[in-house]
């Protein structure tokens, strides 16, 4: 009867692994990618837009200064959120 206690509990800890996966840090994401515009365009008061379960390679939308808009593909997500800008 340990056995099967042990069996139960080491299934119930891997099926609870299996669950949600954390949801990004949607605020650190844009912050990023805001950033990653104003590094690659020399913009300034840059603010991005991003669904709240974003992933690479959706689109987030992008203004700044001067009603300028347009869109960023994301490229990478961890160690800092990349993208590319796509042309409007």
């Amino acid at each position: 009867m340990g056995r099967a206690r042990y069996f139960v509990i080491a299934a119930a800890l891997a099926l609870s692994a299996c669950g949600d996966e954390p949801k990004p840090d949607v605020g650190k994401i844009t912050d990023d990618l805001a950033r990653d515009v104003q590094e690659q365009t020399g913009t300034q008061d840059v603010r991005v837009a991003c669904p709240d379960d974003v992933s690479e390679g959706d689109l987030c939308d992008v203004t700044a200064a001067g009603g300028l808009t347009a869109k960023i593909r994301v490229t990478q997500i961890d160690d800092g959120a990349k993208g590319e800008i796509v042309q409007p």
